[in-house]
């Protein structure tokens, strides 16, 4: 007989399967972390509904609806301290107002709580999964405080110790730059002193490309390629982008990426605004999985990337929030409506991208970016149990006609009734299991940004 740590029952159940099965009175097993059982309420042989009556826990989700977990491909974690700053400039400006110079400065301990609010913030909008891409690599202990911060929220973590081995013209501070041999060296010690798993993934990759040389791109491939390491950088977010790489090296930087035999499925590509039709068609070609951030690319004026363009081609295209200071939130619902509003609204065209593209490009196509999708981003028998359970009744979102269209476009964190890791409940009824109480963070993150003003302050 089966015995199931928590039953899910009573649920319409949105699999966001290849074949979008969806049940509409569902049940889901799980043991441990894995989903084990999956139907109608009313398939249940006598044997099946004995052993799901003598769960651990059973969760009646009735009027409610069971999505896959939101997977967030792109953030900034340390910038959850920085909301608001550097408001209503663009990419280069705002940078050196906020994310630059407040960086250079945090402490490890600042980082760790910088982390947790920005995982709770995330769990709280149905987000399972969150992708941290790390540039502050000034001190060591940063990177590990920033793990180990993420790690005690409970959700599924990707750590991407990145690099810069240029930029100083640009604005970029010297306590950040180190050759690309140094920091792959970093990457294999994060890989060594964590052990990866599941829950705890370590990736790499260049910031941006107007700190990183040609040299940079080859060391770094090449350590890639040959430990099986997944990696992701910031490209062609805006017109700078491609400045510095026609200025050293007389050619686009699609190019020179494919030239050098950096277009790999292993690559994740982030923002993406100015990709032309050519650039898609390679993406495609060599599998690239594409990170759409919405809410920055508006907040800086950076524009709005080809996304129907590139679905169309078969990219594969996920979601992610970026840093707070350039979204001021890190809320997955909200960068979810805005990618389908944004698209429908410059096409003039309302069927360009539909909530069910939306809702498959925050699950599923999160889960291909990170290279789980064996594991995530769907509801299937066998598949790590990472799920919510969405609450339509609400005054933002009821009456409920259609559940993805209510998700996408008239729904709140308040619908996220529950977030569940790895089989785990981590967050329920608007409290998290984690043991960090939501106000004491809050307070003591107030009293550290008091003392990190007055540094910077000291320091300029």
């Amino acid at each position: 007989m089966k015995s199931y740590d928590l039953i899910i029952k009573n649920a319409q159940i949105h699999t966001m399967d290849e074949d979008r099965k969806v049940y509409a009175k569902g049940i889901i097993g799980i043991e441990g972390e894995k989903i084990t059982l999956i139907k109608e309420m009313n398939e249940l042989t006598p044997e099946e509904l004995q052993e799901c009556e003598g769960a651990g826990r059973v969760i009646d989700a009735e009027g409610k609806v069971v999505f896959p977990g939101f997977i967030d491909t792109h953030i900034h974690i340390f910038q959850s301290f920085l909301k608001g700053l550097g408001a209503d400039h663009r990419l280069i400006e705002w940078l050196n107002l906020s994310a630059l110079p407040y960086g250079q400065y945090m402490t490890p301990h600042q980082h760790e709580l910088a982390a947790q609010l920005a995982c709770m913030e995330a769990i709280k909008s149905g987000c399972t999964t969150m992708s941290e891409f790390f540039y502050t690599n000034q001190d060591p202990e940063l990177a590990h405080s920033c793990i180990e911060g993420m790690v005690s929220t409970g959700i599924r973590s990707v750590f991407i110790r990145t690099f810069q081995d240029t930029g100083e013209e640009y604005g970029m501070p010297k306590c950040f730059l180190e050759p690309a041999g140094k920091a792959m060296k970093e990457v294999d010690a994060l890989k060594k002193a964590y052990k990866e798993n599941d829950m705890l993934s370590i990736w790499t990759g260049p910031d941006v490309t107007w700190s990183t040389t040609k040299e940079g791109y080859q060391e770094m491939l090449e350590y890639c390629l040959s430990e099986n390491v997944r990696y992701s950088m910031h490209i062609k977010e805006t017109e700078v982008d491609n400045e510095m790489c026609g200025r050293y090296y007389g050619k686009d930087i699609v190019d020179m990426l494919e030239e050098i035999g950096f277009l790999t499925d292993k690559f994740l590509a982030v923002h993406c605004v100015n990709l032309t039709p050519h650039d898609i068609e390679r993406f495609a070609k060599y599998g690239v999985s594409i990170s759409h951030n919405p809410a920055p690319n508006l907040y800086l004026g950076s524009g709005i990337p080809p996304i129907p363009e590139s679905l169309a081609t078969g990219v594969n295209v996920s979601i992610g929030t970026d840093g707070a200071a350039s979204n001021n939130s890190t809320d997955m619902l909200e960068s979810m409506k805005l990618a389908a509003l944004i698209q429908k609204g410059i096409h003039r065209d309302a069927a360009v991208i539909s909530a069910d593209d939306i809702i498959h490009m925050a699950t599923a196509g999160g889960a291909k970016a990170i290279g789980m999708a064996d594991k995530l981003g769907t509801l299937e028998s066998g598949k790590n149990a990472d799920l919510i359970i969405f609450d339509p009744n609400h005054l933002k979102s009821a009456p409920m006609h259609d559940a993805k269209a209510t998700i996408v476009y008239a729904s709140s964190e308040e619908n996220i009734d529950t977030t569940i890791v790895n089989g785990k409940v981590v967050y329920q009824g608007g409290k998290f299991t984690c043991g960090i109480d939501e106000r004491s963070l809050i307070d003591e993150i107030n009293s550290e940004l008091v003392i990190l003003r007055k540094q910077l302050a000291d320091k300029l």
